[in-house]
């Protein structure tokens, strides 16, 4: 008995409280018309499948402020504000996007060395790779961007890829490419680059790469990637004079799930950041080494066959401590099982890897513009440190047999640099340390 009057207690408690529930929920605004201020270049239609807004729906403050976040960090605008204004009646609004867009040409210069001498004497300071968090793929390095129609846009340039997969090869490459917004009416894209690598050698093929995000909420995204290089033959003369002639081919397929509220697209100030990405890696690499021995010439053949299985993941945050500085915190880290086959001179042998790194890092910005003036740029500086940790397997033939021998590295780095954003892209110059 004593336990149904505390059960009727406890429902009668629960609906009394739905009415305070329902006082304490979020205002709502219905929008009947959203106009598009300031779209010189971007297409009103584009700006909204990106926004992923309708007229005619109610939206709460919150989901407002994440569709002008979600706009200002698209690389084709430096500012999107919002603004309602009175409808046609009371309880409608007219939302007013105004926009600050981009040049047609773009350029992302990332130019912060990071130099590194492990014996402080001050001699042998080399150049170390910096490890980044979530820099994944480049948009582009240089190039120019046209919107055609109405919900398309046409792009090209130089195409630059840096992770920090230690299985996955970095490039750069001429790039032409197209992408389509809002297909089939829905809130999808899908992009297609054809790109010819640079610098690999003088025979290198166009490749195709195609992207396609499909939006699951305003904040949350799956982009899934098919993408195939054909680097082509190369030829290299080797330290002990023999020339090696090299062909290689590299196919990555990935599925990308994002949850995404920064302010900007590549150095925010605000937001959260969270990504996980599997992904299934096939290379093919044919080498040919022609060496002199013995007063005659010597061919040393071999085809290496690898799969790989792969995942990364990426959070970070950023917080506003004032109106001009931000301070961030992030963690990557990622993990690979890596099935090779090797069939050469040495006869065929076979490796199973499972390479593996993690990067932390926090950093502390300060602007030189107000909030203000940032609606047409940014200039700040910018101070990060961090630390990475990478294990690896590598091969190491002896003479005789070939031995595997795992290695962990380490490393602690420091960076400072200063960022300046215009309407013509973004510069970032600086110089780090690594320890």
């Amino acid at each position: 008995m004593k336990f149904t009057r505390t059960l009727i207690a406890v429902l009668l408690l629960a609906l009394a409280a739905v009415p305070v529930a329902a006082q304490d929920a979020p205002p709502r605004f219905f929008i009947e018309r959203i106009d598009v201020r300031n779209a010189n270049r971007v297409t009103p239609e584009v700006v909204l499948a990106e926004a992923r807004l309708r007229e005619g729906q109610e939206y709460t403050e919150l989901e407002l402020s994440d569709a002008a976040a979600r706009l200002n960090r698209l690389p084709f605008l430096l500012s999107a504000d919002f603004a309602l204004e009175r409808g046609s009646e009371r309880g409608r609004h007219v939302l007013v996007i105004t926009l600050a867009e981009t040049k047609p040409f773009f350029f992302l210069l990332d130019i912060v060395p990071i130099l590194s001498n492990d014996d402080f004497d001050g001699e042998n300071v080399t150049i170390a790779n910096g490890d980044r968090i979530d820099t994944g793929t480049s948009e582009g390095v240089a190039g120019f961007r046209f919107f055609v129609g109405r919900r398309g846009s046409v792009h090209f340039g130089l195409y630059a890829r840096d992770d920090n997969r230690d299985y996955t090869r970095d490039f750069t490459a001429l790039t032409v490419g197209y992408t389509q917004y809002e297909i089939f009416g829905t809130r999808a894209f899908a992009t297609l680059n054809l790109r010819r690598p640079l610098l690999e050698s003088a025979n290198a093929q166009i490749s195709p790469e195609l992207v396609v995000g499909m939006p699951l909420s305003g904040n949350q995204t799956v982009t899934l990637t098919y993408d195939d290089v054909n680097f082509g033959r190369s030829e290299e003369t080797r330290f002990d004079g023999s020339t090696q002639f090299r062909q290689e081919r590299e196919t990555i397929i990935s599925a990308r799930w994002s949850y995404d509220t920064t302010n900007q697209p590549f150095l925010p100030t605000s937001g959260t950041l969270l990504s996980v990405t599997p992904l299934v890696a096939l290379a093919d690499r044919a080498t040919v080494v022609e060496s002199r021995e013995n007063n005659r010439f010597v061919l040393r053949p071999e085809t290496i066959h690898s799969r790989t299985l792969g995942i990364d993941a990426v959070a970070t945050r950023h917080w506003e401590l004032s109106d001009r500085n931000s301070v961030s915190a992030g963690a990557e880290a990622g993990w690979a099982a890596v099935d090779q086959r090797r069939n050469g001179y040495f006869g065929p042998r076979d490796t199973d890897q499972e390479p593996w790194y993690g990067i932390a890092r926090a950093g502390f910005s300060h602007s030189l513009w107000t909030r203000e003036e940032r609606k047409h740029g940014d200039s700040r500086f910018d101070f990060n440190i961090g630390w990475a940790s990478r294990h690896a397997r590598r091969q190491v033939f002896t003479g005789i047999d070939v031995v595997e021998r795992d290695s962990t590295f380490d490393n602690v780095q420091a960076s400072a640099s200063w960022v300046r954003r215009t309407s013509w892209g973004t510069l970032r110059l600086g110089v780090g340390y690594s320890r």
